[in-house]
């Protein structure tokens, strides 16, 4: 999905007017100034739908004074991002300026053949939790990141004989009772669901796994059809489910919970970067200093873009704070995604899930 967003002009470019270092003053008043040459930024992403994302692009062209500035924003899943950049890299025509999406083994392999900008930044020194948990590249990058969460609907769990369910850890969803009433998305084809699998085993053990896997699970192939399971009722629960999926349900009156389990949850890394490529280069550097920056993390993507993320900077607030914990407060599972997240990791422990019977069409 795509979508062209203009906005009403307003008087003077408040990042200007909020600096009070000289030097870093000029250097954005360059870039303004080529950016308004550029006329337009291209951004492709996932994670922000175009109503999310819309309020962003509006704030971040007031902020520098862009008000005539065309901003072109692609809401699409990341095999389709991967697709797209690829194609535009492969026939030298990209037209791309900002991917924002979760493969860090993509990004790893477009830094390794250059494509992707070296920009730093001032706003990166501030992420702090990026850094402690391994999800920064210097001069390149700095993460959000999400999660899944087990989410599930207990009117559906009762009828499974499990009453007053009120889950704490990973070991409760390998309770036997719960035979084929949990979904979860395909680790054999999700390039994010199997690391994420992988680093919940590192915790729990094997033993944890096979007892899982003892549950016949229903395998899907799209992280909302483990939303919309549990919000008919099809499924007890989802393995994998996130707070923006439990926000959904909520809004539509349907009564699911969620928890984050006490051994932690696998933090997956949720990265803006600009293609080395970029026709828009100058745009592109001020909108990840604007999403960067104080007031672009709080005011435009937590509160009015309601994102449901942990940020990599401390102290932002988030609109649904009984559904997401403080970004410093949350418990993360040890995960390295350059070393644990590679092809052939995510192979290895895909033949451990099948062994352990997480496979499709299972039968009790």
């Amino acid at each position: 999905m795509t979508t062209r967003l203009t906005t009403t002009p307003e008087q003077g470019a408040t990042a200007l007017s909020d600096m009070s270092d000289p030097a870093e003053a000029e250097r954005v008043g360059r870039l303004i100034e080529s950016a308004k040459r550029e006329g337009s930024l291209s951004w492709i992403g996932v994670q922000f739908s175009p109503d999310r994302a819309e309020p962003i692009i509006e704030d971040f062209k007031r902020y520098y004074g862009l008000e005539s500035l065309e901003v072109e924003y692609s809401y699409t899943p990341t095999g389709e991002i991967i697709k797209r950049v690829e194609e535009g890299l492969r026939n030298q025509s990209n037209v791309i300026d900002v991917v924002w999406t979760s493969s860090p083994a993509w990004y790893r392999d477009l830094l390794r053949r250059g494509e992707i900008m070296r920009y730093e930044s001032p706003f990166y020194r501030d992420y702090s939790l990026s850094d402690r948990n391994g999800m920064s590249e210097p001069g390149y990058w700095v993460s959000d990141a999400y999660t899944f969460i087990p989410l599930y609907n207990p009117s559906s769990v009762e009828r499974h004989g499990i009453r007053d369910f009120k889950p704490e850890s990973w070991s409760d969803f390998a309770d036997p009772r719960l035979l084929c009433a949990i979904s979860m998305i395909d680790v054999a084809v999700s390039t994010t669901a199997a690391p994420v699998l992988a680093g919940i085993t590192k915790a729990m053990g094997d033993e944890w796994l096979e007892k899982l896997g003892r549950n016949k699970l229903t395998l899907h192939a799209r992280g909302g059809d483990g939303r919309e399971g549990v919000g008919s009722g099809e499924h007890a629960i989802t393995m994998f489910g996130t707070p923006a999926d439990t926000l959904a349900l909520l809004e539509r009156g349907i009564k699911v919970q969620q928890i984050f389990p006490k051994e932690g949850v696998v933090l997956i890394p949720f990265t803006p970067i600009i293609l080395n490529r970029a026709p828009h280069s100058s745009a592109a550097r001020l909108f990840i200093d604007f999403v960067r920056s104080p007031h672009g993390t709080q005011m435009a993507m937590a509160t009015k873009g309601e994102a449901l993320i942990f940020f990599g900077r401390p102290g932002v607030t988030s609109t649904y704070p009984h559904l997401l914990p403080a970004s410093e407060d949350v418990v993360a599972i040890p995960f390295d995604w350059d070393a644990e997240a590679t092809n052939e990791a995510i192979e290895t422990f895909r033949e451990k899930a099948r062994r352990a019977g997480i496979v499709r069409n299972q039968t009790v």
